[in-house]
């Protein structure tokens, strides 16, 4: 969508003119051409990443997952048998997994997704 296109449409999903500008302009920076479809694509696969890791949320072994650092989660098994995974740390807001999970249910509620729209979003 162009820029006007992107605003007009987020309209459904924020009142607020200024907050959404302010994504707008972040979906779009980069662009010297803001009225041709397009955006900034590193955001793109961030909504990818946690689409996959909601989509698998309940087999992903997350302490695995980050433990070797910033990989995808379909390397996680691939990359087991070759780290030395003793004494890494877990992340702050891993460390309980259950409220972990629970807040990955959050997510899932607050963005209105269930199981059948996550399938349709996600890649094959």
């Amino acid at each position: 969508m162009s820029f006007r296109q992107l605003f007009q449409d987020l309209a459904r999903y924020m009142r607020d003119a200024d907050v959404r500008w302010e994504y707008c302009a972040r979906a779009k920076r980069g662009q010297t051409d803001t009225p041709l479809p397009g955006g900034f694509s590193k955001d793109q696969g961030y909504l990818n990443g946690i689409l996959c890791i909601l989509g698998h949320r309940q087999t992903i072994d997350f302490p695995l997952l980050t433990s070797p650092g910033k990989v995808s989660y379909e390397d996680v098994d691939h990359l087991r048998p070759h780290g030395a995974l003793d004494n890494t740390r877990v992340p702050h807001l891993m460390q309980d997994l259950a409220r972990y999970r629970q807040q990955l249910e959050h997510i899932m509620a607050t963005n209105r997704l269930d199981e059948a729209e996550l399938g349709r979003l996600l890649p094959d």
